[in-house]
């Protein structure tokens, strides 16, 4: 495993330039902290696992904290990108090859903070998610879903969409989970056919579990089950819990939510954030 600051170069027999042939992560750093460090570290090993790529999570540990504690800036972006390494014939790896780790720092998009004050206006995707349950929840390279649907979020002048799967169930947004509540409680869709498992997704879901506060349940659900509810977010590591105001469905009705209810699962993330930022000090 050879692990890189990236310098933005590429090299041309990389699998991951290649064929999307590996993972990533992307971090939050606070004060030269990570946040939900513990879930991105999970996360990678989990998804190298699937993929059968070789990780040595201490030593990528150890370069993401001294990558993070080298920044000047107070709040960035950390991501992590794994490739499955150099070579090999065809879609067939070269075992020798070991993988490659980039660290790359970004700026941290401003415009979340005025979105999670005002809320997300979203529209619903006309683009589907294929169904592949063997890469369900893993944050893969292979992007090209989330590309066409950026695209109609751009045309539209939208915040985010929520996306379907090719079955027209509910997945998740363009680059984050979703929670909904409506007079039964707090509902996300399950994510073993397409998705993203992500790290605040996660938190969130094993914070109530054993908090009992409230009730969070994993299913399968239709838009109608949309029809009628209070609340809708959208989460993921760099927008935390984002609320949602308004859904314009595809007959171009909307539908509104009251943003207030999604300050529970705020706070829960921002006690978690506390505790990690007391924890690391």
């Amino acid at each position: 495993m050879n692990i890189f600051v990236s310098d933005g170069k590429v090299l041309s027999q990389d699998r991951a330039f290649n064929y999307g042939d590996g993972i990533f992560t992307t971090t939050h750093v606070q004060h030269g902290k990570i946040q939900l460090f513990d879930f991105h570290l999970s996360r990678l090993a989990h998804d190298a696992s699937v993929l059968n790529i070789a990780l040595d999570i201490k030593a990528l540990s150890d370069a993401m904290v001294k990558t993070a504690k080298a920044e000047s800036r107070q709040s960035f972006v950390l991501k992590v990108h794994v490739s499955a390494g150099e070579g090999g014939r065809g879609y067939a790896r070269d075992k020798a090859n070991p993988a490659l780790i980039r660290l790359m720092c970004f700026p941290y998009p401003q415009h979340y903070e005025s979105l999670r004050e005002k809320g997300a206006d979203l529209i619903c995707a006309q683009t589907p998610l294929s169904i592949q349950p063997l890469l369900a929840g893993v944050k893969h390279l292979n992007r090209l879903e989330q590309v066409l649907i950026k695209r109609e979020i751009e045309t539209a002048n939208a915040d985010d969409a929520l996306v379907l799967d090719t079955q027209h169930h509910i997945v998740e947004a363009s680059a984050g989970n979703v929670f909904f509540k409506n007079n039964q409680g707090w509902h996300t869709p399950i994510l073993d056919g397409s998705g993203v498992n992500g790290v605040v997704r996660q938190f969130l879901l094993s914070h109530f579990r054993d908090d009992r506060s409230i009730e969070i349940t994993e299913a399968r659900y239709s838009m109608e089950a949309l029809i009628g509810a209070d609340c809708l977010v959208v989460t993921n590591a760099l927008m935390g819990v984002m609320p949602v105001k308004s859904l314009t469905l595809e007959n171009g009705n909307k539908l509104t939510f009251d943003t207030s209810h999604s300050q529970v699962l705020a706070d829960a993330l921002l006690t978690k954030y506390r505790e990690e930022d007391a924890r690391f000090s």
